[in-house]
């Protein structure tokens, strides 16, 4: 979101490791606001590995090092840590998204929707905690999932004007809004070029589809907005999503357009242009034997960014 000049603010804690440190460094270099992210002893950054594959395949992951075997996994600590501050932040958003179900985030969720902002749940399974799952579910807006992770749809969960979203890869996603119809609208998946890796794609859909419906949305509420705003926005998320997929890593595309670019070309493959194939390697990827957990961050060099340009 950063990339395509939104005031992005992260409402997360990490672990004073180099980890964090890196994962700090490289939000800052994309232009995101990261005053409210503090390195605490106590805590562990996160970290996945993604291991490279046929491209047409999807990517597989592990949060285990593949050299100690140690496990640096999401842990609640890191979002619920930061208390009234990430709350009071999150009230006054004119977007929030979240992914993860904590008390934490369930609460800047409801803070974020009392404010006046749109929430965004993308979640990957459905919780343990299922009474917080569907506080979850009732305090957004746009829910967004895998069909392939989450079978059931929410069908007597969402509130009325709810945007349910069902991605299913390489089949494209289908979508209703919780209203008078409960019929589901199916968009197929859109091509840009040949693909070198999908990680990433779901959110390049997310972030261009939130681009694209906030510019619909001014002024408007979201229960007025018609499926054909909808659909279009989610159009523009395919699109944008579909670019990304050309390119090695989850932020390929950002190391080799700038947002007008990106955004201008996400326009040409929904019109039916094809988009020009980019022959300028986004990285120099060098293949490692063995990176333990606790060297990687040695290897990952700050990289010129393209500072987001205001909307």
């Amino acid at each position: 979101m950063a990339f395509l000049g939104w005031e992005s603010v992260p409402l997360v804690n990490l672990g004073r490791d180099r980890v964090g440190a890196a994962i700090h460094r490289e939000f800052s270099e994309m232009g995101a606001d990261v005053r409210h992210i503090r390195l605490e002893r106590n805590l562990t950054s996160p970290l996945l590995y993604q291991f490279a594959g046929n491209p047409h395949e999807a990517p597989r992951y592990s949060f285990s090092c593949p050299v100690c075997g140690r496990a640096r996994r999401f842990n609640e600590e890191l979002v619920d840590s930061g208390g009234e501050a990430f709350t009071r932040c999150a009230s006054e958003a004119n977007v929030f998204f979240f992914d993860r179900v904590t008390q934490g985030t369930v609460r800047m969720a409801n803070a974020a929707r009392a404010g006046g902002a749109l929430v965004f749940f993308e979640p990957s399974a459905v919780s343990q905690d299922i009474e917080l799952f569907k506080e979850a579910l009732r305090s957004a807006h746009v829910v967004k999932y895998s069909a392939d992770r989450i079978r059931d749809p929410f069908t007597d969960i969402l509130s009325w004007g709810t945007i349910e979203v069902q991605t299913k890869g390489a089949r494209g996603l289908t979508f209703r809004k919780h209203c008078l119809s409960s019929d589901w609208y199916e968009l197929p998946a859109l091509r840009a070029g040949s693909v070198a890796d999908t990680s990433g794609a779901g959110d390049w859909c997310t972030a261009g589809f939130l681009h694209a419906l906030e510019r619909y949305r001014e002024g408007m509420s979201l229960q007025d907005l018609s499926y054909n705003e909808i659909f279009h926005s989610l159009r523009l998320g395919q699109s944008i999503a579909a670019l990304s997929v050309r390119h090695v890593g989850a932020r390929g595309l950002m190391r080799v357009s700038d947002s007008h670019q990106a955004w201008n070309s996400a326009h040409r493959v929904l019109e039916g242009a094809w988009a020009t194939e980019s022959h300028t390697p986004a990285r120099q990827w060098r293949a490692f034997d063995s990176v333990c957990c606790e060297d990687v961050a040695s290897y990952i060099k700050p990289q010129p960014m393209r500072l987001p340009l205001a909307f």
